[in-house]
């Protein structure tokens, strides 16, 4: 039986605000048994706050789901990692002692933002390594790398391998392809025209006036050389910035003011199906990507596709053109030699074109 004062004094304390568990540690401190204490409390008309083992379990697991939301948001938020794709091509297979050797490196981006890095390559024959060169690269979609690496003349005839190695972004991967060295390559003779069209081009070279070049990475100015100085004028509106600018439409600028988000990969998808059946229709989407360097990569794309020429002329780009014409030359279409841009790949187009000339038929 607990006393009635315990009771009265217990709900006095607790009309003057004071905590059911300081009470009943006070009580119990007094020497009160916990039944006395609990009862009184419970007569009182107060009772202990506890939280139940079921109300913590389901804060728990909320607060749970709550962090596994948000990781995952900020996974999603996080850009897709850049890898690239490239392929190596050689312009000849044979080569004397003391020639170059050309080849041609094709990059590729599917993620579309700038990237750098560097290209490493050596030349291991049947004494060693014999040459080495090193390039750098940038690009966002799409881009060719033309090298020239050059044969010590004591190269010794046989196999040699050429090894690419592409290095970006903590990446690395690498491709090799195989030529021979032969003992002497066969006297070619040019005609007159194509040796002037050659000087003319090298002269050209010679006049630039801003060898560093005056790309600013931006597809939203337009980069000129004038008189030793680079102007990087802004271009508005500018297609591909994601922004439906004021002058732009649907029709003007698909990838900015589509009702849906519309990509340059789509497009340039649609272009190749395109391109099976009608080569200006496929030529028509490529324009509709604007950016210029979205619109190379889909024409090149076209020109693969439809194996035409057409494509390529319209292909702004030098290293891009001179890549998406190339691909005839290996075909022994020698007309694309005179179209070549890279001074390298044209004297090895002529090279091989007199060469293939001059070879008995089987």
């Amino acid at each position: 039986m607990v006393q009635q004062s315990v009771i009265e004094y217990v709900r006095r304390l607790l009309k003057q605000g004071y905590d059911v568990g300081a009470i009943r540690t006070a009580l119990l401190n007094a020497g009160y048994s916990p039944y006395e204490v609990d009862k009184a409390i419970q007569l009182a008309g107060g009772s202990e706050r506890r939280v139940s083992t079921k109300l913590l379990v389901i804060i728990f697991v909320v607060l749970l789901v709550l962090g596994l939301g948000v990781f995952f948001v900020l996974k999603l938020m996080q850009p897709a990692p850049v890898v690239l794709t490239f392929s190596l091509s050689l312009f000849s297979t044979e080569v004397s002692p003391g020639q170059d050797v050309i080849v041609n490196v094709d990059i590729q981006n599917p993620s579309g933002r700038e990237t750098s890095g560097l290209i490493d390559f050596v030349v291991n024959g049947p004494g060693g390594q014999v040459a080495s060169r090193t390039e750098s690269f940038s690009l966002a979609t799409r881009t060719s790398v033309p090298v020239s690496i050059s044969l010590p003349s004591s190269a010794p005839p046989g196999s040699y391998v050429i090894k690419a190695t592409l290095s970006y972004d903590d990446k690395s991967s690498s491709q090799p392809a195989i030529f021979e060295v032969v003992e002497r390559a066969p006297d070619v003779t040019f005609p007159t025209s194509v040796l002037e069209e050659r000087d003319e081009v090298e002269a050209r070279e010679l006049q630039q006036t801003c060898p560093g070049g005056c790309d600013d990475l931006s597809f939203c100015t337009k980069d000129e050389c004038v008189q030793g100085s680079c102007i990087n004028e802004p271009i508005v509106p500018c297609c591909g910035n994601t922004k439906c600018e004021p002058g732009e439409t649907e029709d003007s600028c698909l990838l900015d003011c589509a009702e849906r988000s519309i990509g340059p990969d789509e497009i340039r998808e649609q272009a190749k199906e395109i391109a099976v059946s009608s080569v200006p229709g496929a030529i028509e989407t490529c324009d509709s990507l604007a950016q210029r360097s979205y619109i190379d990569s889909c024409l090149s794309d076209v020109s693969g596709v439809s194996n035409s020429k057409e494509p390529c002329a319209l292909i702004v780009d030098d290293d891009v053109r001179d890549s998406c014409y190339i691909t005839f030359a290996y075909q022994n279409d020698f007309t694309v030699c005179p179209l070549l841009t890279n001074r390298y790949m044209k004297n090895s187009c002529i090279s091989l074109a007199e060469i293939t000339r001059v070879q008995p038929t089987a």
